[in-house]
């Protein structure tokens, strides 16, 4: 009996039972470690709270003279511009909290200096754009998902620790880099696993919860930068400990992917896995079931894995992938720039976290929940198209919140930030649906580094930000809204199967457009 992965599970091994909600449970906590190290920097790169002058030096430094400047250039103990600082005697002056509250304290990247204080973020996101280069091909074509998972959360881990011992900016920088590139795999092998593994009609909702453990290390971050906020280098120490344990502990229970295995040719295998959740179901498959994909039913050949197929190279498949890279340029933009522009709010920075990461909470069963009843497209569109126009909305309340706490901006802006995170969760779930399984893995990593490119960008946004805040709330914006709508010459996915090659999926999907179009005749 000839079967496609879909409709054994469909039919024997159920859409989505327990075991594959255990599944889906032990492979999204990794979403945890990717949200702490990609976000860690909106508290370790902060700009110091304050700085005021010596109370007790040597008189030689000329304490009064600090304390006269800082008078005559209308700064404030609680919180004084580090520019301010400039002028002044080495000495004469030190930070609120201490020299190791931030690198920016550390290692005074402040006056002449103060460019290097961008560099660290931006190389991050650099390492895991050429990560999800250098890991997607490598992932679909000789790591399984399972290994390439393992992989990652280890260089992550030691990276991280790494980091904490950075003697110098420049050290950093590389560290960061490193760690940027290292965990690059988490995110998109946990998206993967999880889908690939459960019912069609299941795969938007399980996809769009596993962010909530993305969620979740976010909202960690403001309650270990409370407790670390006088030591950052305790800050990395304490988030390189998570990925270690979890390798140990829980990746050992991951099953690999049926799908995977089965475009690789390991048939045996892929079977193996099946009957483990059928039997953990409460379920039995019959013992006659050999796996195919489903072109080889039409065709009569066994299956390759598909190892010749590239995106590139079809055509209908790169102009798909264009548009899906263009998509998420604009959110990761708009995405990771409103999160790192917390700082830049006069708020506290641990309440506006908070509040950010809050809103993540929403989003995830917001999208979920439309997922299920809404198109892909449409959801995409949508939701970029939202936020976009909150972010314009802010303009009107900038001016006010130059000087004092603007609460209705920060609600705009919140609301924005979660519609952000929509279009930026249901990005990864429309990409999984719209690639075969032969090159799904390239297809999330390509998609990932345009999210990661926007949001190499958008610190630059901010900085301009701290000069006019209505221009970078405008490109914010105007960017949000180009991409909402580009999103719509995408196809529909929704209750579309998982395809498992290329060739498959062209075939199919002109079989569906030849129907469609006689329907629409008759």
């Amino acid at each position: 009996m000839e079967l496609n992965v879909d409709e054994v599970i469909e039919r024997y091994v159920g859409s989505f039972g327990l075991p594959q909600l255990l599944q889906v449970m032990l492979v999204s906590f990794a979403w945890v470690f990717d949200s702490q190290n990609t976000l860690v920097t909106i508290f370790t790169d902060a700009q110091p709270s304050g700085w005021r002058c010596k109370t007790s030096v040597d008189p030689s430094l000329s304490s009064s003279w600090c304390m006269n400047n800082t008078a005559s250039s209308g700064g404030s103990n609680k919180r004084q511009s580090a520019g301010h600082v400039c002028g002044l005697a080495a000495g004469s002056w030190e930070w609120i909290g201490g020299n190791s509250a931030s690198t920016i304290a550390e290692w005074y990247l402040i006056c002449h200096r103060k460019f290097l204080a961008a560099i660290p973020t931006s190389l991050f996101i650099i390492g895991s754009i050429i990560g999800c280069a250098f890991y997607g091909r490598l992932t679909d074509v000789w790591l399984v998902r399972k290994k390439t998972l393992l992989l990652a959360c280890i260089l992550t881990s030691t990276t991280t620790f790494l980091t904490s011992l950075a003697p110098n900016i420049w050290a950093y920088c590389l560290l960061r880099f490193a760690n940027g590139f290292a965990h690059s795999r988490n995110e998109i092998c946990c998206l993967v696993l999880s889908t690939e593994v459960v019912g069609r009609k299941w795969q938007g909702q399980v996809g769009q919860y596993s962010f909530f453990f993305f969620t979740v290390g976010f909202l960690s971050l403001p309650f270990i930068a409370y407790h670390t906020r006088t030591y950052l280098r305790y800050f990395y120490r304490i988030i390189s400990l998570p990925p270690l344990v979890y390798v140990f502990l829980l990746v050992p229970l991951v099953l690999e992917s049926p799908r995977w295995l089965l475009v690789r040719g390991k048939n045996k295998e892929a079977l193996e896995v099946l009957q483990k959740f059928a039997r953990w179901n409460g379920k039995k498959m019959p013992d006659n079931i050999v796996l195919i994909i489903p072109s080889q039913a039409t065709t009569g050949t066994r299956n390759e894995g598909g190892k010749n197929e590239n995106i590139w190279t079809t055509r209908w498949a790169a102009k798909r992938m264009i548009t899906m890279m263009l998509f998420g340029f604009g959110v990761g933009f708009v995405y990771y720039g409103i999160q790192l522009n917390a700082e830049n709010l006069n708020f506290n920075l641990y309440l506006t976290v908070i509040i950010n990461a809050a809103m993540e909470i929403p989003a995830v069963f917001i999208g979920g929940i439309l997922l299920s009843f809404t198109s892909r497209r449409l959801l995409s569109s949508l939701s970029a198209i939202s936020a976009g126009v909150s972010c314009l909305l802010c303009i009107i309340f900038s001016a006010a919140s130059s000087t004092t706490s603007s609460w209705p901006q920060l609600t705009i802006e919140a609301i924005g930030f979660m519609a952000a995170a929509i279009a930026f969760n249901v990005s990864y779930i429309y990409c999984v649906e719209l690639f075969p399984t032969n090159v799904r893995n390239f297809a999330v990593s390509m998609l990932r580094q345009s999210l990661m490119l926007g949001a190499s960008l958008s610190p630059l946004l901010v900085v301009v930000g701290r000069l006019s805040p209505s221009l970078s709330f405008a490109v914010f914006g105007a960017l949000a809204i180009v991409s909402g709508t580009l999103s719509v010459w995408l196809p529909e996915t929704k209750n579309a199967p998982l395809y498992e090659t290329l060739k498959q999926q062209e075939e199919e999907e002109q079989v569906k457009r030849r129907r469609l179009m006689q329907n629409t005749v008759l």
